[in-house]
């Protein structure tokens, strides 16, 4: 059994591959708990695992918490994601020093790759907004990253009293309450910020034959976006699984 696990800054993804369970993908958030205890957690519920693949947006530091985890748990056979190459499973990174490319963004490349055809755009609306060009043969020209819908609004609150503990859930075109102004006016930015980044990339690189939407605000803003998208929920794992069939 291999369980494989997306460890971003807001939320836990994970996915539990083979033994004597069904195909298992699930997130938990971290809320106040300490990342390693959601991931404990996810180790305790699905006990036994073979092996454990992570891709993790959250340091060196925590990586090595995670070994001794993993090690407590039994498990020495652990891969941690990286960009330590210009060549990783089929993708050709475009950056100038690959190491500076966060694996997260590498696993939903590797994902696009081996599900797509064409032109790719990939956006990744977490905590920060990720948009990566990816050509025919998993020539990767770059990409772009900018705050996300949470980190906007945090950032627009940051020296004001304004309560954001009930968020408002829709978008309006004319909010009545600054919360609700602040929403609207942070998803539209964001929104408006995908868009402009796919025209420029489009006009550099040629048409997308898909634009693929993942991470945790994908829902939020696909019915703002007026080109057409396909949402992957969990990119990153289906990332993490090929390279789990290729090591």
């Amino acid at each position: 059994m291999n369980v494989l696990l997306d460890l971003g800054n807001s939320r836990c993804k994970f996915a539990v591959l083979g033994g004597s369970v069904p195909e298992v993908y699930g997130a938990l958030p971290y809320s106040e708990s300490k990342r390693l205890v959601v991931v404990e957690s996810v180790l305790r519920q699905y006990s036994g695992p073979d092996r454990i693949l992570v891709c993790s947006v959250l340091g060196h530091n925590l990586r090595e918490q995670l070994v001794q985890l993993f090690m407590s748990h039994q498990v020495e056979d652990c891969l941690f994601l990286d960009c330590s190459s210009a060549d990783r499973f089929g993708i050709r990174l475009g950056y100038r020093n690959p190491g500076e490319l966060g694996a997260d963004r590498l696993a939903a490349m590797i994902a696009a790759n081996a599900k797509y055809h064409g032109n790719t755009c990939i956006v990744d609306c977490g905590t920060a907004v990720t948009v990566d060009a990816l050509g025919t043969g998993g020539i990767h020209h770059g990409g772009v990253i900018f705050p996300g819908l949470m980190s906007m609004r945090t950032a627009l609150a940051a020296d004001t009293s304004i309560d954001f503990d009930e968020e408002t859930d829709s978008f309006e075109v004319a909010p009545d309450s600054t919360r609700g102004a602040i929403y609207t006016g942070c998803l539209s930015a964001v929104a408006g910020g995908i868009e402009r980044v796919v025209r420029t990339m489009q006009d550099r690189y040629g048409s997308f034959d898909q634009v693929i939407l993942t991470g945790g605000d994908a829902k939020l803003l696909e019915p703002l976006l007026t080109c057409k998208t396909v949402h992957e929920p969990y990119l990153v794992l289906d990332g993490l699984k090929h390279v789990s069939k290729a090591v």
